[in-house]
């Protein structure tokens, strides 16, 4: 916003620029007024904006304190705050500014203010504009002529684009991940009790109905990763009606057998561990060799499967041993740890509250981001044609008709810039989910489809449909104060 603002500020006042050397002002001078104006004013935008932060950072507080139960944390702002959203800010406005005023460094003062200093377009440009508005229909090819001699404008117009539909996708997928988690880790659970064990108990046939699983810390070594993955390894015995897993094409999973185990998804898509792949896993100091025979795809997070007895003996306790079992009559377990169905599910739930906060914030910073960044675009390129906009005037156009020559091309160039930046935008928010499912050790899997897709594309072109409405009034404007005897030197 800094270049652009200076970019058309120095093209409207290069002959203030040129009087001010001429009454002995030195460039430095001049460009040293504008740094410390710059950096006065980005100061005091971003200090307002960390304070306006603070204010209203108790609204998420408060979601997180409700959500988490905590109750011991209050709001404030720290020092590296201060050096991570105020500094670099400042820095970035005053190298824009020091950069944008070289437009009149070594300048002579007469072609200054005579208004003859020109930048040259360059032929290889002109050339490649000309032969593309040469294949456009004849009511197109000035307006696209105009466009392609800018190709600053256009790739402004990929990035804005792509920066909107990053941030848009991003929003979507984690809303929608988070409801495939939470449906994903309550389906096949028809249980009401877990029960986690105070010590190991001895299988003697004493809960029937009931199913007794075996849990223990593990550590997973994969090929491609150097660092062990923390996992809690499950040992289950015949789940009957109480735990049904199901694989990934929604078919039962029978008890595994042997040193078989089944994952997550998890694993699979955020490690890369694979159906048929051989595992390391670390159990009691002790490694062992496991093959994956399945994905569980209601698997609770951060859960390896396997055979009860394969674990007893890796554990080096007895085959009967158990420390934990799923029962829908709490009274006749032994005593230990009692999960009920309603808190495993507000836990699930309060996991979910912090993806779906995330989407929000992210879908709101998508239509402001793509609304201000097409709307500089759009700018752009209104600035630099106000000479177009006189002649087609004087030629009998109205403000509407102009509008939609001069800014109406840029439609199917931002329809263009989003298939472009559809599959970029893909990837990157693939990757930002995996590497926080990986820091952060919940599994949030990448989620969309072809009608967000569809959705995304139709909320772009509303927000340029927006942006393209405001640009009629600035015409009249224009055609009413401006005359075309200025902008013909």
């Amino acid at each position: 916003m800094v270049h652009l603002f200076y970019t058309f500020y120095f093209k409207r006042h290069l002959q203030k620029m040129g009087c001010f050397q001429a009454l002995g002002f030195a460039d430095l001078t001049i460009a040293r007024v504008y740094l410390y104006l710059t950096i006065a004013l980005s100061a005091s935008a971003a200090l307002t904006g960390m304070l306006f932060g603070w204010m209203l950072s108790g609204v998420l507080l408060d979601a997180y304190t409700a959500s988490y139960g905590i109750s011991d944390v209050k709001k404030g702002i720290q020092t590296s705050s201060f050096f991570i959203g105020v500094i670099p800010v400042i820095l970035a406005a005053g190298l824009t500014t020091a950069h944008s005023c070289k437009v009149f460094f070594k300048k002579e003062p007469a072609l200054l203010i005579k208004g003859t200093l020109r930048r040259k377009e360059s032929a290889l440009l002109v050339r490649i504009a000309d032969r593309i508005s040469a294949a456009m229909p004849e009511s197109k090819r000035f307006p696209v002529r105009i466009v392609f001699r800018k190709p600053a404008t256009l790739v402004l117009s990929v990035i804005a684009v792509g920066v909107s539909v990053t941030l848009f996708i991003m929003s979507i997928s984690l809303y929608l991940s988070s409801n495939k988690v939470y449906e994903s880790q309550t389906n096949g659970r028809h249980y009401s009790f877990d029960v986690k064990l105070n010590a190991l108990g001895q299988d003697v046939g004493a809960y029937a109905g009931s199913v007794l699983y075996l849990e223990t810390s593990a550590s997973v070594m994969t090929s491609n990763r150097k660092e062990p993955v923390r996992q809690q390894l499950i040992g289950l015995t015949d789940g009957g009606d109480l735990l049904t897993l199901y694989n990934q094409n929604g078919q039962r999973l029978s008890k595994p057998q042997g040193n078989e185990i089944w994952i997550g998804p998890g694993l699979e898509e955020i490690y890369g561990v694979k159906k048929g792949d051989t595992v390391t896993l670390n159990v009691s100091n002790k490694r062992y060799s496991a093959i994956v025979s399945d994905v569980a795809a209601n698997a609770e997070s951060n859960r390896i499967y396997m055979n009860k007895e394969q674990l007893a003996e890796w554990m080096n306790v007895e085959k009967s041993s158990y420390n934990g079992l799923l029962s829908n009559d709490v009274h006749s377990v032994p005593s230990g740890r009692v999960i009920t169905e309603e808190e495993r599910l507000f836990a699930l739930d309060k996991a979910a509250v912090s993806n779906r906060m995330s989407a929000v914030i992210n879908q709101l910073l998508g239509c402001i981001a793509g609304g201000i960044l097409i709307y500089l675009v759009l700018l752009l390129n209104f600035q630099d044609s106000t000479r177009e906009i006189l002649i087609l005037s004087l030629l009998g156009y109205r403000p509407k008709e102009i509008n939609n020559m001069l800014i109406g091309v840029f439609g199917p160039i931002i329809a263009a810039a989003f298939l472009l930046m559809l599959y970029p935008g893909i990837v990157i928010c693939r990757q930002i989910q995996r590497s926080l499912s990986m820091q952060t050790g919940d599994y949030m899997p990448f989620q969309t489809n072809v009608f967000i897709v569809v959705a995304i594309f139709v909320v772009m072109q509303i927000i340029y449909a927006v942006a393209k409405a405001a640009f009629t009034a600035k015409i009249r404007t224009i055609i009413r104060k401006e005359t075309i005897h200025a902008h013909m030197q």
